[in-house]
């Protein structure tokens, strides 16, 4: 039984179930002690599961894709009943816990396209806990979004907030507003002036999160408004915090006890968080992605520079091109809706960060409004990073 099992006793097992797949098994050749074992990326997984068919399987699988930041998509295969039964237990807590229950009508518009599954696991989630799901997509257009609001008067909306902030200002632009009480969110940060936004257009009261990932499968939950940024674990899911800094952050890694058949060990899920106690309960406390990083003119640049540089903004988007002559160029989007960021300053402090006096149409930096920002056509999220550079 997943729930009865320590830490301990999960890492071991998974542990053990790694190095006899035949995929993983040449990463731990020799290495008998579990504190050995190394933790490993996606691209690692990328690389052992590129030659996967699912024909080659006796049974079938369920196959999930993540939204991630390698150029190739990663399509990781999981075992249904293995599905199913973390499913159940996730959804056991959501409604131990008060987020879904029998009287929850949710309009979902998480991303659901090209193998990328969100909002049909919010559907399931939903399900398994007697709620009602009023599956929208994030594709659909906002005027089918607020139609199905008007009709059904639902009582959560979920989504990404890259996609509900679009959908908050289709409502302002026609001067509507709805009365919603519940958001769930997922896949991306929640900004203070992005959450004020929600709570102005939708009547937002209450704010949950969930999270995990493609490969994980989703195993923790946030009560935002008592403990934002803080997430209670399900039961046979272990987190590790590598390498942690003097107040224990580090970056994260994952094993997943209910895998078996597709083992997941000491997965670096490419967030930083620490794991903390409140009230008695264990929690991890996430404080963002690792430091992402570009090339830009042969040189290696950390993305968080350039958030610090342009701080103050809503969000930020870098987009990265080759010009007609092969050079490679910045153009950096700024939303800014106060307009209290000067764009002179960002400029001046970017010239200087990539050691270019004049732009000379190389780099620019534009305030935009977040509808021009890129969104995956996948994930329907914004992206820090967009390389058109092929």
């Amino acid at each position: 039984m997943i729930a009865a099992r320590t830490d301990a006793e999960t890492l071991r097992a998974a542990f053990e179930r790694v190095r006899r797949d035949p995929r993983f098994a040449d990463l731990y050749a020799g290495i008998t002690d579990l504190a050995d074992a190394p933790a490993i990326g996606k691209d690692v997984v990328l690389e052992r599961l590129r030659s996967f068919e699912p024909r080659a399987e006796p049974r079938g699988v369920y196959l999930v894709r993540s939204g991630g930041s390698t150029r190739e998509p990663l399509i990781f295969p999981v075992d249904i009943a293995e599905n199913h039964a973390q499913r159940q237990a996730l959804a056991e807590q959501l409604r131990r816990v008060g987020i879904f229950g029998p009287s929850t009508v949710a309009l979902n518009v998480f991303g659901y396209s090209d193998l990328y599954r969100t909002a049909a696991i919010f559907d399931d989630l939903l399900e398994r806990c007697d709620a009602t799901t009023l599956p929208m997509s994030a594709h659909a257009p906002y005027a089918d979004m607020l139609a199905a609001a008007r009709r059904f008067a639902p009582t959560h909306l979920l989504g990404t907030p890259s996609k509900l902030t679009l959908f908050a200002r289709f409502l302002a632009d026609r001067d509507e507003r709805l009365d919603i009480a519940h958001l769930l969110y997922g896949g991306e940060p929640l900004r203070e002036t992005t959450l004020r936004l929600l709570r102005e257009r939708f009547g937002v009261r209450r704010v949950w999160s969930l999270y995990g990932g493609a490969e994980t499968g989703i195993w923790a939950w946030c009560d935002a408004n008592r403990n934002p940024g803080c997430f209670e674990l399900l039961s046979g899911i272990v987190v590790e915090v590598l390498d942690p800094d003097a107040q224990g952050f580090g970056p994260l890694a994952v094993t997943n006890g209910y895998r078996a058949r597709f083992p997941l060990f000491r997965y670096r899920v490419g967030d930083v968080g620490r794991i903390i106690e409140r009230d008695g309960v264990r929690l991890l406390e996430l404080r963002g992605r690792d430091r992402s990083s570009f090339q830009f003119a042969e040189t290696t640049y950390d993305l968080g520079r350039i958030e610090e540089i342009a701080l103050g903004s809503d969000a930020v988007q870098l987009h990265l091109r080759f010009d007609e002559h092969g050079r490679d160029t910045l153009r950096l989007l700024l939303v800014d809706d106060s307009g209290a960021v000067s764009l002179a300053a960002v400029e001046r402090e970017l010239r200087a960060l990539l050691d270019c006096p004049e732009f000379d149409g190389i780099a620019s930096v534009e305030r935009v409004e977040r509808r021009a920002l890129h969104h995956d056509p996948v994930t329907a999220k914004a992206p820090a990073i967009v390389d058109h550079r092929r």
